[in-house]
């Protein structure tokens, strides 16, 4: 039941934001757990994980 985005921090946020706000408009309550992995210099890292992955099976 975990949702990952990624990019820059203002973005996200906003997204985080506009999603809570959505939730909230169909009931009396929203709770939000959150997780950062910050790592200056790295990009792309939600396909290049599963990238990683798929070259070390093959």
């Amino acid at each position: 039941m975990f949702t990952e985005i990624e990019g820059e921090w203002d973005e996200v946020m906003d997204v985080v934001k506009r999603a809570t706000e959505a939730a909230g408009r169909h009931g009396s309550r929203v709770a939000l757990v959150l997780k950062a992995d910050i790592r200056p210099g790295y990009t792309g890292e939600l396909t290049g994980k599963l990238d990683r992955l798929e070259k070390a099976l093959s």
